[in-house]
C-alpha cells in the first residue's frame, strides 16, 4: 500500500489526553503486559483486583510504556493513498514521533473500517515483543519488498510457531541474516500458530502492510530518507531465543508448487546448519549486564532538583560574571529559564525531571515560587507571561551554595543501544544537519532602467545595475557634457539640459522638480536620488546573496546567482497573537526564501523555548509555504535563532497583535 508515496496532510500536535487514550488502545489491542504495583514493589499496598492499566491511577510502568509506544511530542496527520490491483482509495491517520536522540518518524499507521493501528518498523525496533516475530530467508525478504505476500513455505523457525500468530493478527518478519531486526509488517491470512511443517504447503500466509524501504519508512521532516535498520536488537533476541533449535532441524527441500502460487521457493543449497548458525549468533552475543530501570522520583524530589538547579545557575553566573547582573540579560523569559538555567544544571537530567513532573506543573508557577522565596523579582507582562526582572545574588542560598557534579552529556553512537533502536546521527553530523546554520546572507538591490534613460544615460534596459553602477553612469554623462557644470552656481550643482529636464524631471514631477526646472539647475546627489527612487525610471529588483557571492560585472553576471526579482525585498514575519483566551503564541513564516527549512527550525525552537511547537501550511501563503507556531512570546528567541542563520534584524517584521487597540 505504501509502495508509492502517500499524500500526508499537515501535522498537528496530539493532545496529552488523546495520546494517553491512543497508547491505552494499543496496550489493549496488542495485549502489552503492564507490570502491576505488586510486581514492581511487592511491599507496596495495592487494591486487590485493581487493573494496572487504569488511567485514573497509572503506575510508573504504565506511564513509561505509554511514552515508549507514543512519545510525548507525538503529532498526527491524515493521509490518502491507493492500494491493490484496482488502486482502491485508502485514507487513514499517521502518528509521528521521535524517540530520544532520533529524528521524527512515522511510528503508527491507522486505517481500515475498524481503524486498526499498525506499528512501523521504527516502533518495533524500540518496542520488542509487542507483535509475534517470524523469519524467512534473506532472498525472500527482497521479494517481499516489492509488494509480494509471504507464502506459507517461506516461513522459518517452526514448529512450534508463535501462539499469537492467529488469523488477522499483526506480525513482524525478520531475515535470517539479522533474526532480531523486524523489517516487514503484515497481517496473518491463516492460523500460523497451528501449522506443522510448512514444506510442501501452498498459499499465502501473511499479507504485507509496511516494510523497511517503503514510503512510510522513507518519510522524514528533513527529507533525509529512512533510517537504516540496526544490525541486532538485544531485547528481540530474548524473544526469539528458542527459535534456533527449530531452525536447525528444518528440511530445506525446494518447493516448486510455492512459486506457482506467487510465493518464493527456498534455495536447496542453503543448509539448515548455516541458517541455524545465523540465528544463533544474535542469541549467543547477548551476555551484557542489563541496566536497572530508572526509578521515578517523588514530586518533592523533582521540586528540590529544579530549585537546586536554578540556584546552581545563579551561583555560576555570580562566580563568572561581573556585577550588577553578572552577565545575565534581564528580563529572563520562562523558556530561557528552563532551557538555559535549569536543565543544564539538573543533577539527574532524564525524562522524570521535567517541569510537568513538579508540583508547579508550569514555568509561571515556578517563577512565582522563586519570587515568594525571595530569590527573584518577577512581573506579569501583557499576554499573561511572567518574567524574572532581577535575581538576589546576595541571598545566602546562592552565596553558600556548594556545586555538585553534573553528569556528562551522553555522546550519540551509531551502534545499537539497549533499547535496540540505535540512534543514528544526522547525515551531516551534529549541528551541520541544518544547512542554514552559520550562513551569511545579504540582500542586494539592483535596478533595470526604462527606455527613457537608454542609451543616453544607461547603456542597456535589460541589464540589472547596482546604485553604484548608475552613479558611475551619471558621473560619466556629466563629464561628457562639460556645459552642464560651466555656469552652475556651485560645483555640487549641474545645469539642466533637454535630456535631464524632459526625460528625468518631467517623469512624475514633484514640487522639488518644479523648483529645479524653474532654477535651471539641480544638485548632483539629488539628481541621482531622483533617478533611483522613481520606479518609472529605474525599476528596483532584489536578489539574495549567500556567503561569498557578490554581484560584480552586470554585463557578465555569475550564472550561479539567483535571478533578480521585482517584488518587495523578502522578510520573515513574526506574529504574536492570543489563542485560547489569554495564551500567547508566536507564528513565524517566510523562512523558505532565506534557505531555512521550517521542518528543521521548528523542533529546534521547541527545544530552545521549552514549549510545544508545530509546523503547518502557512495560512494565506502559497502551497508548500510553511509556518511555525510556538507557545508564548518567543520573539527574542526567534530573532536570535534567525540571526544564527544569517537573517538580519532589519528583515524581521514583528506584528504584536496582543496589545490592546487604542480607542
Amino acid at each position: 500500500m505504501f509502495k508509492k508515496k502517500p499524500q500526508i496532510k499537515n501535522l498537528s500536535p496530539l493532545r496529552s489526553s488523546d495520546r494517553r487514550k491512543l497508547a491505552d488502545q494499543i496496550i489493549a489491542d496488542y495485549k502489552v503486559h503492564v507490570p502491576t504495583l505488586a510486581e514492581i514493589d511487592p511491599s507496596a499496598p495495592t487494591e486487590e483486583g485493581k487493573a494496572a492499566t487504569a488511567s485514573s491511577n497509572p503506575t510508573p510502568a504504565l506511564s513509561s510504556i505509554r511514552t515508549s509506544l507514543i512519545p510525548e511530542t507525538c503529532l498526527s496527520a491524515r493521509f490518502t493513498t491507493h492500494a491493490g490491483a484496482n488502486a482502491t482509495l485508502v485514507s487513514g491517520t499517521v502518528y509521528v514521533g521521535a524517540y530520544p536522540g532520533q529524528e521524527e518518524r512515522i511510528l503508527w499507521i491507522q486505517y481500515g473500517k475498524d481503524s486498526r493501528l499498525y506499528p512501523t518498523v521504527y516502533t518495533l525496533w524500540h518496542n520488542p515483543g509487542i507483535v509475534p516475530l517470524l523469519h524467512t530467508p534473506d532472498f525472500v525478504v527482497e521479494k517481499l519488498r516489492t509488494g509480494a505476500d509471504l507464502m506459507t513455505p517461506g516461513l522459518f523457525g517452526g514448529p512450534p510457531w508463535p501462539e499469537a500468530a492467529k488469523p488477522g493478527a499483526v506480525v513482524a518478519v525478520a531475515a535470517l541474516e539479522r533474526p532480531s531486526v523486524p523489517v516487514w509488517v503484515g497481517t496473518c491470512k491463516i492460523d500460523i500458530s497451528s501449522l506443522g511443517r510448512v514444506q510442501g504447503t501452498k498459499g499465502a500466509a501473511i499479507e504485507g502492510v509496511h516494510w523497511e524501504g517503503d514510503e512510510i519508512w522513507n518519510w522524514s521532516h528533513t527529507g533525509s530518507g529512512g533510517r537504516v535498520a540496526p544490525d541486532r536488537i538485544e531485547d528481540w533476541e530474548l524473544e526469539i531465543k528458542g527459535a534456533e533449535e527449530g531452525v536447525a532441524e528444518l528440511d530445506l527441500d525446494e518447493d516448486e508448487d510455492a512459486q506457482e502460487d506467487g510465493g518464493v521457493a527456498l534455495d536447496p543449497t542453503t543448509t539448515a546448519d548455516q541458517n541455524g548458525q545465523n540465528m544463533a549468533i544474535g542469541s549467543t552475543e547477548h551476555h551484557g549486564v542489563e541496566q536497572e530501570p530508572e526509578q521515578e522520583p517523588t514530586t518533592a524530589e523533582v521540586d528540590e532538583a529544579f530549585l537546586q538547579a536554578f540556584i546552581y545557575a545563579a551561583h555560576n553566573a555570580k562566580k563568572e560574571g561581573e556585577p550588577p547582573h553578572y552577565g545575565i540579560d534581564f528580563p529572563i523569559q520562562p523558556s530561557f529559564l528552563i532551557a538555559n538555567m535549569v536543565q543544564p544544571h539538573l543533577r539527574f537530567p532524564n525524562q522524570h525531571y521535567t517541569i510537568k513532573k513538579t508540583s508547579w506543573k508550569n514555568t509561571k508557577k515556578f517563577i512565582k515560587y522563586l519570587d515568594k522565596s525571595m530569590l527573584v523579582k518577577s512581573k506579569d507582562r501583557n499576554g499573561g507571561e511572567t518574567v524574572i526582572l532581577d535575581i538576589d545574588f546576595e541571598d545566602e542560598r546562592i552565596r553558600s551554595f556548594t556545586p555538585y557534579k553534573l553528569p556528562k552529556p551522553k555522546p550519540q553512537h551509531t551502534s545499537v543501544m539497549n533499547d535496540g533502536a540505535g540512534a543514528q546521527p544526522p547525515a551531516n553530523g551534529g549541528a551541520g544537519a541544518d544547512p542554514s546554520l552559520g550562513q551569511k546572507l545579504s540582500i542586494q538591490t539592483v535596478y533595470r532602467a526604462s527606455s527613457k534613460l537608454v542609451p543616453d544615460l544607461i547603456p542597456s534596459k535589460t541589464t540589472f545595475y547596482t546604485s553604484s553602477h548608475i552613479s558611475g553612469f551619471l558621473k560619466k554623462y556629466i563629464e561628457n557634457n562639460p556645459e552642464l557644470t560651466r555656469n552652475a552656481s556651485s560645483p555640487r550643482y549641474v545645469k539642466l539640459d533637454p535630456f535631464i529636464a524632459n526625460n528625468i524631471l518631467s517623469s512624475n514631477p514633484s514640487a522639488s522638480d518644479t523648483r529645479a526646472l524653474a532654477a535651471g539647475e539641480i544638485a548632483r546627489d539629488t539628481l541621482l536620488k531622483r533617478v533611483l527612487e522613481d520606479s518609472h525610471l529605474c525599476l528596483p529588483h532584489w536578489l539574495l546573496l549567500r556567503n561569498a557571492q557578490t554581484y560584480g560585472d552586470p554585463d557578465n553576471p555569475d550564472p550561479a546567482l539567483p535571478k533578480p526579482k521585482s517584488a518587495p525585498p523578502p522578510h520573515v514575519s513574526v506574529v504574536l497573537e492570543k489563542r485560547s483566551g489569554t495564551k500567547v503564541a508566536t507564528k513565524i513564516s517566510g523562512l523558505e526564501v532565506f534557505g531555512i527549512n521550517p521542518q528543521i527550525l521548528g523542533p529546534e525552537l521547541q527545544r530552545k523555548c521549552a514549549g510545544s511547537a508545530s509546523v503547518g501550511q502557512h495560512v494565506g501563503g502559497k502551497p508548500g509555504m510553511m509556518e511555525i507556531l510556538v507557545q508564548g512570546d518567543q520573539r527574542d528567541v526567534v530573532e536570535k535563532e534567525l540571526g544564527r542563520r544569517g537573517v538580519d534584524k532589519r528583515w524581521i517584521v514583528v506584528d504584536d497583535k496582543t496589545k490592546k487597540k487604542k480607542k
